[in-house]
C-alpha cells in the first residue's frame, strides 16, 4: 500500500515540479538542517542543564522560556521542508526503515520536549527535595537528548540505507 502511495505521489505535478526544478531540493535540505541544528543546540543546552542540576545565575525555567520557542518554531518549518522532499522522492524516504524510524523517534521526541516544558513550567514538579531537578525530570531530559540525537543520526543515515 505504501509502494502504491509512493507510486501515485512520484506522479503528481507538484513531485515532477520538486525534482525537475534545480533549486527546490538543496532549498529544502538547507532549511531542515538549519532548522535542525536549532532544535538540537536548544535542546542540548536545555537537556543538560537539566541533566547537570548545578545551580546557575539564569534558572532552568528561564532557560526553557528562551530556547523551547525556537523549537516549537524550528520544528514546523523542519515538517514543511521534509514533505517537500518526500514529496520529491517519495520511495527514497516512505519505504526506507531508517526514516520510518526517524518518524517514530520525533513522535516521541516531541512527546518528551512537551513533557519537559511542562514539568518545567511547573516549578513544584521540576526540582527534587534538594532544589536541583527531580529525577523525573533529569530522565526526561535525559531521555529527549538522546532522542534527539537519533532522528540527526537517523536523517543523516536516510541518504545510505534502502531497504
Amino acid at each position: 500500500m505504501l509502494a502504491s502511495l509512493c507510486g501515485w505521489l512520484e506522479k503528481t505535478p507538484l513531485s515532477t515540479f520538486v525534482q525537475d526544478a534545480g533549486w527546490v531540493i538543496p532549498l529544502c535540505q538547507i532549511v531542515h538542517i538549519l532548522c535542525l541544528a536549532a532544535v538540537m543546540f536548544s535542546m542540548l543546552f536545555l537537556d543538560v542543564r537539566v541533566l547537570t542540576g548545578a545551580p546557575r545565575r539564569v534558572g532552568v525555567q528561564a532557560l526553557a522560556r528562551r530556547f523551547l520557542p525556537p523549537v516549537w518554531t524550528a520544528v514546523p518549518l523542519m515538517a514543511l521542508s521534509g514533505a517537500v522532499l518526500i514529496i520529491g522522492e517519495p520511495r527514497r524516504d516512505l519505504l526506507n526503515p531508517v526514516f520510518q524510524l526517524k518518524m517514530l523517534l520525533l513522535v516521541l521526541a516531541l512527546a518528551l520536549t512537551f513533557a519537559l516544558q511542562k514539568t518545567i513550567a511547573d516549578a513544584s514538579l521540576a526540582r527534587g527535595d534538594g532544589g536541583e531537578a527531580s529525577w523525573a525530570t533529569q530522565i526526561t531530559a535525559g531521555l529527549s537528548l538522546i532522542t534527539w540525537l537519533a532522528i540527526a543520526v537517523c536523517g543523516r543515515f536516510i541518504a545510505y540505507f534502502m531497504g
